[in-house]
C-alpha cells in the first residue's frame, strides 16, 4: 500500500487507482498471452511451411515414380506386342515357306522341261529347213522321235499343266497370306473408320493359321453385322490374343467356335473353345496386368490386359465364362458407333 500511495496521482481516489492498476495488469497479461500465442502461431506456421515443402517434394517424387511406372508399362506393352509379332512372324514365314518351296521346286522342273522343248523346237526347225534332202529329214525326224521317247514327252506335256496350276495356286496362297497380314495390321489406317468385323476375323485367322491349325479346328457362326466404327488393327490384336490363347488351352484336338450377332446398338463377338478351362478362383484376375496361367517364360501376362484396355477404349466390354474341363468363352461387345470422346 505504501508503494501504491507513492505512485498515486494527486486527487485520485484509492479505489479508482486500484482499478486502474488491475486494468494495467490485465492488459499486460493479455499482451503476454497474445505474444505467447503469436509466437506459437509463428512456430506452427513455420512447421506447416516445412511440412508443406516436404509434401511437395514427396509429391514430386511420386509424380516421377508414376511417370517411370507409365514408361515401364508402355515398354512392357510394346514388348508384348513385339513378342506377338515375333510369334506370328515365325508362323507366317512357315506358311509362306511351304508354297514358296514347291514353287521353287516346280520352277526347277519347268526349267528342265523348257530346255527339252527348246531342243525339240530347234530340231523341228532344222527338219523344216532340210529342204528336199529326204535322208537328212529322215535322220532328223528319227532323232526327234528318239528324244521324245527318251524324255517321255507325253508325261512332260501332262506334267506341265499340273506344275503350272500348282505354282499359280502357291503364288495365290502367298498373296493371300500377305494380304491377310496387311489387313490384320492395317498400319496405314490407324484412325477410326467403319469396319467389317467379319473381314477382321478372317484376316486374323489367316495370320494365326500356323499357330492354331495343328490342334484345333475353326467353326464360324456369323450373323448379319453392320459396320463397326473402330480401329480395326487394335481390334484384330484382341482377336489374335483370344485365338492364340484358345489354341494354347487345347490339351488335345479341339474346336474354336466364333459367333457374331447384332444386339441393339452393339456388335457381339464370341470366342468359345473346348480347352482345359480356367479355375473359378482365377477368373477374376485374368484381365489383371502380368497375370498368367501359362508356365513361367511362356507369356508376359499382358495379352488379355491389353485386350481389355482396347475394348474399353472403344466403349465396349469383354467378359469371360469358363468351366474346368469344358472350355472357355469370351464375349466382346462393341458399339456400332464409337464413343464421342474417341471420335474427337
Amino acid at each position: 500500500m505504501a508503494n501504491d500511495t507513492a505512485v498515486a496521482a494527486p486527487g485520485v481516489p484509492p479505489a479508482l487507482e486500484r482499478a486502474l492498476k488491475r486494468e494495467r495488469a490485465a492488459r499486460e497479461r493479455a499482451e503476454a498471452i497474445l505474444e505467447s500465442k503469436s509466437r506459437e502461431l509463428y512456430l506452427a506456421n513455420q512447421a506447416l511451411t516445412e511440412e508443406h515443402e516436404r509434401v511437395r517434394r514427396r509429391n514430386e517424387e511420386i509424380e516421377k515414380a508414376h511417370l517411370a511406372l507409365q514408361e515401364a508399362q508402355a515398354q512392357l506393352v510394346q514388348s508384348e506386342k513385339l513378342a506377338s509379332v515375333g510369334q506370328l512372324a515365325a508362323g507366317v514365314a512357315h506358311e509362306i515357306n511351304n508354297p514358296i518351296g514347291f514353287i521353287t521346286s516346280n520352277l526347277g522342273t519347268l526349267k528342265s522341261y523348257a530346255e527339252l522343248m527348246k531342243r525339240l523346237l530347234e530340231g523341228y526347225r532344222r527338219h523344216a529347213t532340210a529342204g528336199d534332202d529326204a535322208a537328212q529329214q529322215g535322220e532328223l525326224l528319227a532323232e526327234l522321235r528318239e528324244l521324245e521317247e527318251t524324255e517321255d514327252i507325253e508325261f512332260v506335256l501332262e506334267d506341265l499343266d499340273e506344275l503350272l496350276s500348282d505354282s499359280i495356286a502357291g503364288a495365290a496362297r502367298v498373296k493371300d497370306i500377305v494380304q491377310g497380314l496387311k489387313s490384320f495390321s492395317r498400319v496405314d489406317e490407324a484412325k477410326l473408320a467403319e469396319e467389317d468385323l467379319h473381314a477382321g476375323i478372317e484376316s486374323t485367322l489367316k495370320v494365326v493359321a500356323n499357330e492354331i491349325k495343328y490342334n484345333c479346328s475353326i467353326e464360324k457362326d456369323f450373323g448379319d453385322l453392320p459396320p463397326v466404327t473402330c480401329n480395326l488393327a487394335q481390334v484384330n490384336q484382341v482377336f489374335m490374343n483370344l485365338l492364340v490363347n484358345a489354341s494354347q488351352a487345347m490339351e488335345s484336338q479341339g474346336t474354336i467356335t466364333i459367333t457374331t450377332r447384332a444386339d441393339g446398338d452393339f456388335a457381339v463377338v464370341k470366342f468359345r473353345d473346348t480347352g482345359s478351362g480356367i479355375p473359378a478362383d482365377k477368373l477374376g484376375s485374368i484381365f489383371d496386368p502380368f497375370f498368367t496361367t501359362k508356365p513361367v517364360g511362356s507369356g508376359t501376362g499382358l495379352g488379355l490386359s491389353i485386350s481389355y484396355g482396347i475394348i474399353q477404349d472403344h466403349g465396349g466390354t469383354i467378359e469371360v465364362e469358363s468351366e474346368v474341363g469344358v472350355g472357355t468363352e469370351f464375349a466382346i461387345r462393341l458399339p456400332f458407333a464409337a464413343p464421342e470422346e474417341q471420335q474427337a
